[in-house]
């Protein structure tokens, strides 16, 4: 509790006194206003031992106080000029807010921003830590071979001190090294670079190795193929000395026509038809052969007497061809009626049309069903099986496939060869 002042324990009294004195009667105004007459000094005497002895008098100077203190008035006006009614401000230099109190409280070394690392700084803590785990393996294997010993416990980490951080700072991705982008694109070049590589593969093994040859191509394949070579003398280069004798080998060729090599084949050439070896569509024969039984009715001892086919006559094991491109759809070496046969399937002018070989050499077939065959290849060799009356060729054209209709061989190969 504070001390009182002067002036409140005057008043205290004041209000003891008036507390503990009687109420007098109100004196008239006039009398108010004229001096109250001094009381006579009062002997001073010592008040009893007892409880109920009356108070001893004053003296005239403690009247003379008391009556002092009295007369002073107990409450002062107040009067309030303009001046008084307005509060001057402090001064905006002297205002200090909670919040720069509250930062004044706060450390000098406290950070109010989170400091990001740079690029360099993420490359060097990643090697460090690779530098730690480095060393926690190596430590580690270190500590599997040496013996156990007991360790103590591990020191509580003491709590981190903290920090006011009005200010947060969004955090950034962090950027990838352009290492890993390149490593990234290289793989990728590298895996398109594989899938193309066995995207080409696959075609080339799908495609037939004669399926980008023309049919000039083809032809002049089975020329060379039948082209016989001689040998030359060899040439001999001869020294002056005459003692060392060097020889040169030299490969042969010879020049030779189309009935050069039909006639080597066996094949005894006519003038009834000129086959071009470049025609998508060509003869069963590479030159003009004889023309045997033509089809439809015929009258001949041993024979049918309705000829569905066109007979040719160029000689025993003479080659026979591809007269187009198409595929094999029956192959029988046997001795049926028409004995060792093929059947060609082709399209011709968005058609199927089938061609028919027959009487051919056993063994002499050199394809089989479901191969490709192409333009003035040899199919095999003219023979005598089945129902022959000698070495000749049996040739049919069956418009719609195999089981279709038979038409005129000779009449469809002259307006259809080119």
């Amino acid at each position: 509790m504070q001390p009182l002042t002067r002036r409140e324990l005057r008043e205290q009294r004041e209000r003891d006194l008036l507390a503990s004195a009687p109420l007098a009667p109100a004196a008239p105004a006039a009398a108010a206003l004229e001096p109250a007459p001094m009381p006579a000094p009062a002997p001073l005497a010592l008040a009893d031992a007892h409880d109920d002895a009356p108070p001893a008098p004053l003296t005239a100077v403690a009247d003379f106080l008391i009556s002092a203190e009295l007369s002073e008035p107990d409450l002062v006006p107040a009067v309030l000029t303009e001046s008084d009614r307005a509060v001057a401000a402090p001064p905006v230099g002297d205002l200090v807010s909670a919040f720069e109190l509250l930062l004044a409280e706060v450390p000098t070394t406290t950070s109010t921003a989170i400091p990001l690392p740079s690029r360099a700084q993420m490359r060097a803590q990643e090697q460090e830590a690779r530098s730690a785990r480095s060393r926690r393996k190596e430590f580690s294997g270190r500590r599997a071979a040496a013996p156990a010993v007991p360790l103590a416990p591990p020191a509580e980490p003491a709590p981190a001190p903290a920090s006011f951080s009005p200010t947060v700072r969004a955090a950034t991705p962090p950027v990838r090294p352009a290492g890993d982008r390149a490593r990234t694109m290289a793989a990728k070049s590298l895996t398109v670079a594989a899938m193309a590589f066995v995207a080409l593969m696959a075609v080339s093994t799908s495609l037939p190795a004669e399926a980008l040859l023309s049919s000039a191509d083809v032809q002049a394949a089975a020329f060379d193929a039948q082209r016989s070579t001689n040998g030359e003398p060899a040439q001999m280069l001869a020294r002056a000395s005459g003692t060392d004798t060097i020889t040169v080998n030299r490969d042969g060729y010879k020049a030779q026509t189309i009935a050069e090599v039909a006639a080597a084949s066996g094949i005894r050439m006519e003038a009834t038809f000129t086959n071009n070896p470049n025609g998508t569509i060509q003869w069963p024969f590479a030159v003009g052969v004889h023309i045997g039984s033509k089809f439809g009715f015929r009258d001949c001892a041993g024979c049918s007497s309705n000829h569905r086919g066109q007979d040719f006559n160029p000689g025993i094991g003479a080659p026979i061809q591809s007269i187009a491109d198409g595929v094999v759809s029956q192959a029988i070496d046997g001795e049926g009626s028409l004995g060792v046969h093929m059947v060609i399937d082709h399209m011709i002018d968005g058609e199927l049309v089938s061609s028919v070989y027959a009487h051919m050499i056993h063994g002499s077939m050199l394809f089989k069903v479901g191969d490709v065959v192409k333009v003035g290849q040899v199919v095999g060799k003219t023979g005598d099986t089945g129902m022959s009356t000698g070495p000749h060729l049996h040739f049919e054209i069956r418009r719609g496939g195999l089981n279709g209709t038979h038409v005129d061989p000779l009449e469809w190969l002259y307006a259809n060869t080119n």
